[in-house]
């Protein structure tokens, strides 16, 4: 990252449940994008990725509550209470200090976080990136998606791996995390998204055995304003083409300012 970045942390208090955002800036920067991880992960997971995007805008990559540095919770969350935690997050840390709605980028659970976000908040994000989305029909249990990212985690480079059995196991408390996958085949991404009223692009790694490409069409084609891409790695994709990633975050940047949606 460039010398004169600067970086902060921002805490946001929804009730019991906190987001933490970690932000990465170039003085005078005019825009933002949120980054929301997957179950079990943190904003780690977005290191490769942030630095390609600090020269765009402001970088957010936050901590759901419950993961990461947020501070670990004695019940449940559903992916609606994480949506409008991060809607919260948002408000007071982009739209309140005069930045422009956000791009907001999902990976995995965050997928289905943000685009319940783009269904449940409208103005609060100019767009949508929904990464390595979860759980289509036909696979919403436990066991089948345990499956999947075990044979996916067989291809990813092991730094990935090393951070997210860190965030799942040390970070993150067992029971929570298992608590959070039920949620994750619970929940109804392809019914969401045709309330969300800014672009979406629905985006897989080339490999990535949990988000097939017919799934990642389908979504594409519920939303509204929707667009599907393919890029290089497997189910963390922004680790092995951060650039890819950059791009299609870019890409939403471009068809937010021309006001498509």
């Amino acid at each position: 990252m460039p010398d004169t970045i600067s970086q902060r942390t921002n805490r946001s208090e929804d009730g019991d449940l906190t987001v933490v955002g970690h932000v990465w800036a170039l003085p005078g920067a005019a825009r933002a994008v949120v980054l929301v991880h997957g179950v079990g992960s943190s904003s780690r997971a977005y290191a490769k990725l942030a630095g390609h995007l600090v020269e765009q805008g402001e970088v957010h990559a936050v901590d759901l509550p419950g993961f990461g540095t947020s501070p670990h919770l004695r019940r449940d969350v559903t992916v609606a209470e994480h949506a409008s935690a991060v809607a919260r997050y948002i408000r007071e840390y982009v739209l309140d200090v005069g930045l422009p709605a956000p791009v907001v980028v999902g990976h995995s659970m965050g997928a289905q976080v943000v685009g319940q976000m783009l269904a449940d908040q409208p103005g609060v994000a100019s767009a949508g990136v929904l990464v390595g989305p979860t759980a289509e029909p036909g696979t919403r249990t436990i066991p089948r998606q345990a499956v999947r990212l075990a044979v996916d985690a067989v291809g990813e480079p092991p730094r990935t791996v090393g951070v997210l059995i860190v965030d799942a196991l040390v970070r993150c408390s067992v029971p929570y995390y298992l608590g959070q996958l039920r949620h994750v085949v619970d929940h109804r991404l392809e019914e969401v998204l045709p309330r969300a009223t800014v672009p979406v692009v629905v985006v897989r790694g080339a490999r990535d055995p949990v988000a097939p490409a017919h799934w990642v069409e389908l979504l594409a084609a519920r939303a509204p304003v929707g667009a599907h891409r393919t890029v290089r790695g497997r189910h963390h994709a922004m680790d092995v083409d951060p650039a890819g990633v950059a791009e299609t975050v870019l890409e939403a940047w471009r068809a937010a300012e021309r006001g498509i949606g």
